[in-house]
């Protein structure tokens, strides 16, 4: 168990959906799917400092929500019950990746210091637990937990190592935060039409598929439009319930090109796949 009278600070990162097919739905309300999550080189920075007291801190919140709705705070709050231990922690997020674009970014903040605290504050609690324990925060916490590229079934929570060839992304971020409840509350599926033999990693990977993307735009014609601009460069693919949309280039070259001519218009980010986590190993 340690004590640390410093910020350690520690890289969290984001993820895109290279595909996301929806198969069905449980009784609960929760959409089954299937998708490939694909971890990004772009980080948020979550520093901890571990205290004597009991007290969960999270500083320098600068988001448009309360603190104690924050993920990381959830996440932090959650371990230290489970674990019945009497330590603190002090935690600063230092925010890169976009809210609301389907990056993942505040599930991935919430991994890390269940990570880190598990670490940490000494509960030696094995990663399966963990990622038990993330899902109840929401259903992409289990990935950023279990550190490495997948792919995903059931509620998004069940997890296979899948290896996906080097690439680089534009990413695409516009000026409208999408929440994903929107998206699912007007999501309509037939069951009926799914061929779940063809929706292989493979498939998912080279179509980069997402059932999302329909309602998003319906919801949000101006996706539309910047899809439609997108067009010119390849074809445009939506992360997770948006509002993020990406290109996908093997060439770092062309990426780059496309992220200068679109940079002017967008805010864009360019990025490359990863294949593990930073915080992978432990």
């Amino acid at each position: 168990m340690a004590t640390n009278q410093r910020f350690a600070t520690y890289l969290s990162p984001a993820k895109l959906n290279l595909g996301l097919k929806i198969t069905g739905k449980r009784a609960d309300g929760y959409h089954l799917l299937k998708t490939v999550f694909c971890l990004i080189d772009l980080f948020d920075e979550v520093s901890i400092q571990i205290t004597e007291d009991k007290k969960i801190s999270l500083i320098e919140h600068n988001q448009a929500w309360p603190f104690y709705t924050d993920l990381s705070y959830k996440a932090a709050i959650l371990l230290q019950e489970y674990s019945g231990l009497s330590l603190g922690a002090n935690i600063k997020i230092k925010k890169t990746i976009p809210s609301g674009a389907g990056l993942g970014g505040g599930s991935s903040n919430a991994a890390t210091v269940l990570m880190v605290l598990n670490n940490l504050w000494g509960c030696n609690i094995p990663r399966d637990k963990l990622m038990q324990l993330g899902a109840s925060l929401g259903a992409d916490v289990p990935f950023f937990i279990y550190g490495q590229n997948a792919i995903a079934v059931g509620i998004g929570d069940l997890l296979s190592p899948v290896a996906i060839p080097e690439q680089y992304f534009v990413l695409i971020k516009p000026t409208f935060h999408i929440p994903t409840r929107n998206i699912f509350e007007h999501l309509k599926i037939n069951t009926d039409v799914i061929d779940a033999e063809k929706i292989n990693t493979d498939w998912l990977i080279t179509h980069k598929a997402n059932d999302l993307f329909p309602v998003a735009i319906n919801l949000y014609p101006q996706l539309q439009s910047i899809a439609n601009e997108l067009r010119e460069f390849g074809t445009p693919s939506m992360t997770g319930s948006g509002s993020v949309l990406y290109l996908s280039f093997f060439e770092k070259n062309i990426a780059k090109k496309v992220a200068k001519t679109l940079e002017s218009r967008y805010n864009t980010y360019l990025v490359k796949s990863l294949q593990h986590s930073p915080l992978q190993q432990w």
